[in-house]
């Protein structure tokens, strides 16, 4: 039997600065400032404690969930935060421009975008 638990603040806090290491494949600025992510809580079950994201992308059809998994589990377990991780790839509501973050938009400008 799996528990879901809401995480304390701190360890919400890091959890979401392990994520920052988790970096968009397409446009090189991590996943949180960019706004992909949309909530993470936490399980506790036979796997250990679990990790579960609920994360968008900036399109549908981009073939890249498998790179971002991949670095999300890096991130998270690889940090030995949590024993495994599950994302729920979610598209409602869609992701838009308005959810990157301060420090987003500010890498996106370095990198000559207009945003």
């Amino acid at each position: 039997m799996s528990e879901t638990t809401a995480p304390g603040e701190e360890f919400l806090a890091d959890l979401e600065e392990a994520m920052r290491d988790v970096v968009d494949p397409e446009l090189g600025i991590n996943v949180v400032d960019l706004g992909l992510v949309y909530g993470m809580n936490l399980e506790e079950g036979d796997e250990g404690t679990v990790a579960l994201i609920d994360m968008t992308l900036t399109s549908a059809a981009c073939p890249l969930t498998d790179v971002i998994e991949d670095q999300s589990r890096s991130a998270l377990v690889g940090s030995g935060l949590v024993d495994e991780i599950r994302i729920n790839w979610v598209w409602n509501p869609p992701w838009g421009p308005d959810k990157i973050t301060e420090d987003g938009r500010e890498q996106l400008r370095a990198l000559g975008f207009t945003v």
